[in-house]
């Protein structure tokens, strides 16, 4: 199999797809390759994956950065669950999440490791492999640093089970990223592992960033593309700031976390969006709907949901600026929601459970005693789609056959089409 798309290449401070200058906006999506939210450390289901992916599509993304498809070590379900070990059904499922970004058209940024100590390890478990106790080690120890390098020769020169196309050829992956964060990364250890990733890849850009503020003395080392700055608060003015100081050096920058509630958000993606020393933003970070209804919940203040339900005007209103941004930032017009596909849903002893779509805002549920045909009863009205329990129906202990149908509403209230039908036979509990 081949793709037939250029890679995303350098001129100076700006990329190019092809000829066409390219920038970009998206989310952060930090848990396509290994999750935490799904009561313990699991590989995320397919449907999350795709749902997840369908709504970055729909909110304007053309690229994706996602963590754990590289930076994945540690845990029996990472790619390295221990030093020189790797998990074939974990990279199976990379291979998937690459696959399915690819379908829709998007571009990845990938780290190949984390600075802070989260499930998907970091660091420390480099270090820890070889008994250190301190982490920093990391950057100075000579076996550490070969077997860092070892894992990302492993990753770069992975053949996708679904494509058949070796990571290192496969033009989905927009760049290569250091790390997540890596604050304390020496200049000299930047420069021996962009060295050897171009050795290995030179189709692909690399990346290096840090949290708060521009990592500026990396800015002389040659093999470097990208400069990554994270904001929390999403911050215009510092925004502007680093993105010059970038683009003078003659690399390209982009914000790649941001933190979008309690701040001046309208300013900040104004100014990313009028200038042209911004390649790119990624915001944090998208969750999907869940597996049996509402969506996917993450507790650190950050998660986006598409689209609010409108409980939260403010939240609802934030939610559509970064859609439109989306859009905006590749030059493109934003266009009207889509309408919702079709829900699917199931029902067990009277229990209502359903896959929400994407784009929907709210659900209705009618459902009948007489036939499939109704007439029909309203028994919920527009439930906003965050809404996570299944639907109980208090007559569900019953002695007549009931049939249960559900459609979807956008932002606009516009409906998908109903349901299929479902009856549920009489029983008792």
């Amino acid at each position: 199999m081949t793709i037939n798309k250029p890679f995303i290449t350098r001129v100076g401070s700006s990329l190019y797809e092809g000829r066409l200058p390219f920038r970009f906006a998206g989310p952060n999506i930090y848990w396509l390759g290994l999750d935490e939210n799904v009561g313990g450390v699991d590989w995320p289901t397919t449907f999350r994956v795709c749902n997840a992916l369908d709504t970055a599509v729909e909110m304007g993304a053309n690229v994706v950065r996602s963590h754990t498809l590289g930076a994945s070590v540690g845990d029996p379900k990472s790619l390295s669950p221990n030093l020189g070990e790797y998990n074939e059904e974990a990279f199976r499922r990379v291979d998937y999440a690459i696959k399915e970004a690819e379908d829709r058209g998007l571009r990845l940024i990938i780290p190949f490791v984390c600075n802070w100590a989260y499930y998907h390890g970091g660091r420390e478990t480099f270090t820890g492999w070889r008994d250190l106790t301190d982490r920093d080690l990391f950057y100075t120890n000579r076996d550490v640093i070969e077997d860092f390098k070892s894992y990302i020769a492993v990753i770069l020169n992975r053949v996708n089970t679904y494509s058949g196309i070796a990571y290192k050829e496969d033009p989905t992956i927009m760049a290569w990223e250091l790390g997540n964060e890596l604050n304390a990364a020496p200049v000299e250890w930047v420069k021996e592992i962009c060295d050897y990733i171009k050795s290995i890849d030179n189709n692909h850009l690399v990346a290096h960033g840090k949290q708060f503020q521009l990592d500026a003395d990396k800015l002389a080392v040659d093999s470097l593309d990208i400069l990554d700055v994270h904001y929390y608060p999403a911050n215009a003015e510092a925004l502007v700031k680093d993105a010059k100081q970038v683009v003078e050096a003659g690399k390209v920058y982009m914000a790649g976390e941001f933190g979008w509630p309690d701040c001046d958000l309208e300013q900040f993606l104004a100014a990313a969006e009028e200038n042209e020393a911004v390649s790119g933003t990624s915001f944090w970070s998208l969750f999907p709907n869940a597996d049996e209804g509402g969506y996917v919940h993450h507790f650190d203040g950050f998660s986006v949901h598409y689209p609010s339900s409108g409980i939260n005007p403010d939240l609802a209103a934030r939610i559509q600026q970064l859609r439109s941004h989306g859009y905006r930032m590749s030059g493109r017009e934003v266009p009207q929601p889509i309408q919702p596909d079709v829900p699917v849903m199931k029902i067990e002893k009277g229990i209502v459970y359903f896959q929400g779509v994407v784009g929907a805002a709210s659900y209705s549920l009618e459902k009948s005693t007489a036939s499939g045909e109704g007439p029909w009863v309203t028994v919920y009205d527009k439930r906003p789609g965050d809404y996570g329990a299944p639907w109980i129906d208090p007559t569900r202990a019953h002695s007549v056959r009931t049939w249960y149908r559900l459609r979807a509403f956008g932002v606009s209230n516009r409906p998908s089409g109903y349901s299929e039908v479902i009856v549920s036979e009489p029983f008792t509990p």
